[in-house]
């Protein structure tokens, strides 16, 4: 496997609301849990729409509408996530954040972090009271105008990335509170330091994974492009103002939506359409609230809620290989490393992490604390051996659930996936 990182990583310190950012220590550590936040409501959402029971219905009928909205939300969740950890490889630190670690992958249920009041976020099945309860207070946007509120304690997600956004200008030279006072000469003396040890080559910049949802990776490489990237995840994910009905389908272009007229609503508003009941959500499997695999009773549903949460991990394992992958060190003519993990990663979202979750909502728990509810993915961080390539290990678990689960296998299975499409040497390179 990957080498083992620390807990806490280099300069990282518990963002407070009462401090400005002022330092690129201070910076880094807003984004660092940026990226937490973000990486935390990917489980959450997916766990919601995978309760919805999609299988052999109309694409008219109540469910496939809810299940799109929350894929389209949770579309544009991966590409925020990639938005933050491009900001933290500009400034020089990506080498400091990894997310196959045990330390980030988020646990449920938890406190939403930098956030008063108290917000716990859970995994649970699709209900209207969950999407009223957590996903719209998750995604709240702060009134415009109203004024900051004192203390330690950040109240929104829009108020935590207007931190950030201030920590950017105020690191190259720009007063947030009186932008006006401007010596472009020294602004652009620390910007060029902000930036100095930038990796373009290590950003992502493709959206293969990105159908359905709005918004493209932006390469950061200047003040005016982080500042873009953060616009970009506020205004997708929560709005400007709980008012706000709209923004552009491409949020760094907003000319694009007035020209053409394409326009989405923002992650707020989604959900407030399946709270109200513009979006049906039909029948869903009922399935346990914060499953742990160890609950789940021995034998082939443990093993295949073992393989969920490795194909999980694995997930996050291929996305810190691709930052970890020059896109530009490539001879003419031969095959580049770094397009070939971005289409392994879309494969392993779409095809190997759902693929596994499908059988895994379908099979009914016959026994121990869950009895009489359906099997779920529980999004926990697994351990992957350190003597066996990580590739080879995940075939192994798929191997020893597929006489009970025979989906898995076949032409374009799951199985076939892993044997065929991840790479083999996964784990082993570092």
């Amino acid at each position: 496997m990957t080498t083992t990182h620390t807990a806490v990583p280099r300069g990282y310190r518990s963002p407070t609301a009462d401090k400005p950012i002022d330092s690129v220590d201070s910076l880094f550590s807003h984004l660092y849990d940026a990226a937490r936040l973000e990486l935390s409501t990917i489980p959450l959402y997916l766990y919601a729409a995978y309760s919805i029971k999609t299988d052999n219905v109309s694409q008219w009928s109540a469910g496939p509408g809810a299940f799109r909205l929350i894929k389209s939300i949770v579309v544009e969740e991966m590409l925020h996530l990639s938005l933050v950890r491009n900001l933290i490889v500009a400034i020089g630190r990506g080498d400091d954040i990894k997310f196959q670690n045990a330390d980030f992958v988020p646990k449920f249920p938890s406190p939403m972090l930098h956030r008063v009041p108290k917000l716990e976020l859970k995994l649970s099945r699709l209900t209207t009271d969950l999407v009223r309860d957590v996903f719209m207070p998750l995604e709240l946007p702060a009134k415009v105008g109203a004024p900051e509120e004192p203390g330690k304690h950040y109240q929104t997600i829009g108020q935590f990335y207007k931190a950030i956004f201030d920590g950017f200008q105020r690191l190259c030279g720009i007063d947030p509170v009186v932008p006006s006072r401007r010596d472009p000469r020294r602004e652009r003396e620390l910007e060029l330091e902000l930036f100095k040890h930038n990796r373009l080559d290590l950003q992502y910049t493709n959206t293969y994974w990105n159908e359905g949802g709005g918004g493209a990776p932006i390469i950061v490489n200047d003040l005016y492009s982080a500042l873009t990237a953060i616009n970009v995840i506020v205004e997708q994910g929560e709005g400007m103002d709980p008012d706000q009905q709209v923004v552009p389908i491409d949020p760094a272009d907003p000319k694009e939506g007035m020209t053409t007229g394409l326009f989405e609503a923002p992650h707020y508003v989604k959900f407030k359409r399946i709270a109200d009941g513009w979006e049906p959500i039909g029948e869903v499997y009922h399935v346990p609230e914060n499953p742990r695999v160890a609950d789940y009773p021995e034998g082939p549903v443990r093993d295949l809620g073992q393989l969920a949460c490795a194909a999980y991990t694995y997930v996050l394992a291929l996305l810190d290989e691709l930052y970890n992958t020059s896109g530009m060190d490539v001879k003419p003519g031969a095959r580049s490393p770094r397009y070939g993990l971005e289409r392994v990663f879309v494969a392993a979202m779409q095809g190997l992490l759902f693929g596994v979750v499908k059988e895994l909502v379908r099979t009914p728990i016959t026994e121990g604390p869950h009895r009489t509810l359906h099997a779920a993915p529980t999004f926990e961080y697994y351990e992957f051996p350190e003597d066996v390539p990580m590739t080879q290990h995940l075939k192994e678990l798929c191997e020893l659930v597929l006489p009970h689960y025979p989906a898995l296998g076949g032409d374009n299975g799951v199985l076939w996936l892993i044997s065929e499409q991840m790479p083999k040497d996964l784990g082993t390179r570092h």
